[in-house]
């Protein structure tokens, strides 16, 4: 069950602070002869590269499977302050709101609870992480469970991956998803680009492995040129991420590709697959330029498959490049 979703400040806001209120005093309390009746979905087509890791964390070492609850516990922590100090601030722009008070109440309870859970993972105390039938993650510690849901549904996989890539930047997660060892290793983050330059009469032409942007314009070169390598930064960083991810059995489901901006973040979630991958990457002229990254997608592919001609050629005015 959700509590939270965008449009939740209503005047419905008082019944759902209601029904927030014993969603968290069961998902704090409820005993483990519950959890282990929670319907396990394992070896099932489509599950996220964060649902597989979540299976194989349950053969990995106690202090592993251990420090992937903090982690996500932490996360969790953290989103539901954040939540919590959204709906003050609310309550004082939108005047006194009985219901939308007692909704922060109940989620700053809620998040007050989870120092102690994390105290007892420090204490060394037996977790389990179940995979229930909606796919959702319940962390279990001790005799507590918590549902790993982030407030507001549309956020759950930006909130899922950021988990992941905190986990993964303290342990090596080839020993938890499939890989190849033997394959071309893949930069950790994006190899700083460094475009060429052509003038010629129809304007100035920018390339780069295959990539020729042309700039109709001969005005604002220095406007040019930060576009340039700012575009070309960003389709390389993503071409690294979705290496990255195939490498590790991500399926990439190349008409489903969505770029999305998360709320107050810098980075933008690009969903890879129907089953809920996606990666975080900061791209803000994919994001700004409709249809660029349908135009790009082709060159990617290609990349990726090291086909030998990858070549894509975009027009700057296109896409409003040409305007300082």
């Amino acid at each position: 069950m959700n509590v939270a979703r965008p449009a939740t400040w209503s005047r419905r806001s008082s019944l759902l602070a209601t029904c927030a209120w014993w969603h968290f005093v069961w998902a704090i309390t409820v005993c483990p002869a519950i959890a282990a009746e929670l319907p396990a979905a394992l070896n099932i087509e489509g599950e996220s590269r964060f649902q597989r890791t979540v299976q194989y964390l349950q053969d990995a070492p106690a202090e592993v499977r251990g420090d992937f609850a903090a982690i996500a516990l932490s996360s969790l922590t953290e989103a539901y302050i954040a939540e919590a100090r959204l709906a003050r601030e609310k309550t004082r722009t939108a005047g006194h709101d009985a219901g939308l008070r007692s909704w922060s109440v109940a989620v700053d309870y809620y998040a007050r609870q989870m120092p102690l859970l994390l105290e007892d993972i420090e204490l060394g105390l037996p977790v389990r992480l179940t995979l229930g039938g909606e796919k959702s993650l319940s962390i279990t510690v001790a005799d507590r469970i918590v549902i790993l849901s982030h407030p507001r549904f549309n956020q759950q996989s930006v909130f899922e991956q950021g988990i992941l890539a905190d986990f993964c930047s303290r342990h090596d997660c080839e020993q938890f998803t499939p890989g190849n060892a033997e394959l071309e290793p893949i930069p950790v983050s994006a190899v700083q680009v460094r475009p060429d330059w052509t003038f010629t009469a129809q304007g100035r032409i920018c390339s780069y492995k295959g990539i020729k942007i042309l700039f109709n314009s001969e005005q604002n070169l220095a406007n040019s040129l930060l576009i340039c390598e700012q575009f070309l930064q960003e389709v390389m960083t993503l071409a690294n991420e979705f290496a990255w991810q195939q490498r590790h059995a991500v399926p990439i489901e190349w008409d489903k590709l969505d770029i999305q901006s998360t709320p107050r973040r810098p980075e933008h979630m690009v969903r890879l697959n129907s089953a809920g991958d996606s990666v975080l990457v900061t791209v803000p002229l994919l994001y700004g330029s409709p249809g660029l990254l349908e135009h790009v997608v082709p060159w990617i592919q290609l990349r990726l498959s090291n086909h030998p001609d990858a070549s894509i050629e975009l027009h700057a005015d296109h896409y409003g490049w040409e305007n300082p």
